[in-house]
């Protein structure tokens, strides 16, 4: 909100505050009688509420930090059949509609270079491809829900943050918002296992409620790190910030390497191995190399069904308490977790064949995956009560969207590296420092996505678009100064 009409506001209340003092008060009295009368308590908190909206429209700002100090701490919570993050996500949910009336309010926003971006086109392209799957959905209610969370997650995470997180001062801001309470939850999450004698089998159980599961926690904590390194090149050494920066990177480690997650151990030394990737201006190679990988394996292992070749044992792939027989297993093929993402895999390839370009609609894998898995590879965990999906982004989008989806989903992978290495090899030291961070983070995320589906996941795929929305607005710096 432009300064002029927030001071209005702020003068306006100023000369009628008794006023509105005895309005407020009338309406908050009768909402809770009411409340008390049709015995609904959820009405104590409409109050409460309403000035949290009142004051984000003044403070619109306040409320994106306020936001982020919630979200790492945020917890999943089932309300009904509804599931959600509390607070985060109605926070962000405001914050959208909020974003939509400041655009409103300023629609030469849009006019802006940075919305020409490639990849806002690709971002919005992948959006509206959803909007028209959900058309052919098998189940169309389950799409929606899909859509309109989306929609939130987009405006409150990418476009808000693309709109105030232009200088490294409000970086900074954003990161310590982000990182305080990371940190204390890492370290009471050490503290907990420490009392389990840092098992591996207590993992899950010490990081929920806080994290959903070990490897949400693992891989966030990870794309968070370069961010810590980032910060800690933007204070004195003898600084208070700079101490408790350089032994929190200890300790992230630490907490990474307890996680017990092995897409997260892989991504620390990923993130070293693509930092000499952007050193030598070799994104364009690894991109081809990823690409023809891909294609080559996946040819390889569907010609003549040789995949079945690889079928486990149905009673020796079991989970494994220990660390040492996890690891071993997992090369043979006969840990759990590993052999039912194949059994979701081949299952979501066939699924694919039946709606090539539109997919089953998104949030519909669950639903319709169980009619084409390959029982050769079924596991003891394959009822799958807990309702998770394929384990890897990219197949999600294959099955639920098509392969148009999927496509464009590859082309912002592509448009997002290649933007990340011209900026690292034009933009000043202070400046690519950063770059580099938000880099690695995303090369973290997009890891992890090929073992997990974490671009809707409250807290990793939130800094998914974060990191996005950075990246142009550095490029967008950048062009400024070169002008």
């Amino acid at each position: 909100m432009p300064l002029s009409k927030r001071y209005k506001i702020i003068d306006f209340w100023k000369q009628h505050e008794q006023q509105l003092f005895y309005v407020v008060g009338f309406c908050s009295l009768a909402i809770a009688l009411t409340g008390i009368y049709i015995e609904k308590s959820w009405l104590f908190i409409l109050p409460l509420a309403a000035l949290v909206m009142a004051f984000s429209f003044i403070r619109l700002r306040a409320l994106f930090y306020v936001m982020l100090m919630m979200l790492p701490i945020s917890i999943e919570t089932a309300i009904g059949s509804y599931g959600t993050d509390l607070p985060s996500e109605p926070l962000v949910l405001l914050l959208s509609f909020c974003t939509v009336f400041y655009i409103a309010k300023q629609p030469s926003i849009l006019t802006h270079q940075k919305f020409k971006h490639t990849i806002i086109f690709l971002l919005g392209s992948l959006f509206l491809w959803s909007v028209i799957s959900t058309i052919y959905s098998s189940n169309v209610f389950l799409s929606i829900k899909y859509v309109l969370a989306k929609s939130w997650y987009i405006l409150g995470f990418f476009v808000f943050p693309l709109l105030i997180l232009n200088t490294t001062k409000k970086i900074i801001s954003m990161f310590w918002c982000l990182f305080i309470p990371t940190f204390l939850s890492v370290l009471y999450i050490l503290i907990a296992h420490a009392f389990h004698g840092f098992s591996f089998d207590s993992i899950t159980n010490v990081v929920h409620p806080i994290y959903r599961n070990h490897v949400n926690y693992a891989v966030f904590i990870t794309m968070l790190l370069p961010f810590i390194f980032w910060a800690k090149t933007q204070y004195p050494k003898n600084s208070i910030a700079y101490v408790i920066l350089k032994y929190a990177i200890v300790i992230f480690l630490i907490a990474i390497y307890f996680s017990y997650t092995r897409g997260a151990w892989v991504a620390v030394v990923a993130m070293f191995c693509y930092w000499l990737v952007l050193k030598f201006n070799s994104t364009k190679y690894i991109v081809a190399f990823g690409i023809i990988s891909a294609i080559f394996f996946t040819t390889y292992i569907l010609q003549d069904n040789r995949y079945l070749k690889y079928a486990p044992n149905y009673d020796t792939t079991i989970y494994h308490g220990d660390l040492s027989e996890h690891l071993t297993s997992t090369f043979e093929m006969e840990d759990m977790s590993t052999v039912e993402r194949f059994y979701r895999w081949i299952a979501a390839v066939h699924l694919f064949k039946t709606q090539p370009l539109v997919g089953v609609g998104p949030n519909n894998f669950v639903a319709e995956y169980k009619k084409h898995t390959v029982t050769a590879y079924e596991t003891y965990i394959s009822e799958n009560e807990e309702r998770s999906t394929v384990h890897n982004y990219f197949l999600l989008l294959l099955t639920e969207q098509g392969l148009p989806a999927m496509l464009l989903f590859l082309a912002l992978i592509v448009a997002v590296l290649f933007t990340a290495q011209r900026l690292y090899n034009q933009t000043s030291v202070e400046k690519r420092w950063l770059v580099l961070a938000i880099t690695l983070s995303l090369i973290t995320f997009l890891f992890n996505n090929t073992l997990s589906d974490l671009v809707e996941a409250n807290k990793v795929g939130s800094l998914f678009y974060i990191c996005l929305a950075l990246l142009i607005n550095v490029e967008m710096d950048f062009n400024e100064q070169q002008k």
